[in-house]
């Protein structure tokens, strides 16, 4: 019994060492996760080229589109893409001129895409220090979702 004790205070104190030396040195355990981004976010967060796809539903039937946006880290886009709804192609990567968009971006790497007027049209997170982005539409009568990887990390 009396081992068992002096056992259970040895690996307690051992675990409090392990566990509290990098604390009283100034730095992190490492056992704790980072929770908020380095560094946070800004709009020079988005810059370069970044593939895309899209899905989900419209008022005529389901949506699917891929894409590729540039992002010009002040604020600045532009996107192409290929769009099929219900089954019909809307919209050519290849043929379709780009159109211009307008981004921001929080400090917490929240993000909103905007109309020229002003009006908010999707939410976004931007992930993995801008590698990675997550977009939401807002549109009243759509259900739509993208996912963009930046397709080089060299921009």
């Amino acid at each position: 019994m009396k081992r068992m004790i002096i056992s259970t205070i040895l690996g307690g104190i051992v675990a409090s060492l392990l566990l509290g030396l990098p604390v009283f040195r100034g730095g992190r355990s490492g056992i704790v996760a980072k929770v908020h981004a380095q560094g946070g976010c800004s709009v020079a967060t988005l810059h370069g080229a970044y593939g895309f796809y899209r899905t989900g539903t419209t008022p005529f039937g389901p949506l699917v589109g891929v894409g590729i946006s540039t992002f010009d880290g002040n604020g600045s886009s532009t996107g192409r893409q290929t769009i099929r709804r219900n089954g019909v192609t809307t919209s050519d990567l290849f043929t379709t001129p780009a159109g211009p968009g307008i981004y921001e971006v929080d400090p917490d790497c929240a993000a909103r895409f905007l109309n020229p007027d002003g009006s908010v049209f999707g939410h976004a997170v931007v992930v993995d220090g801008g590698k990675e982005i997550f977009f939401l539409s807002l549109a009243d009568t759509n259900t739509i979702y993208s996912v963009m990887k930046k397709i080089s990390t060299e921009d």
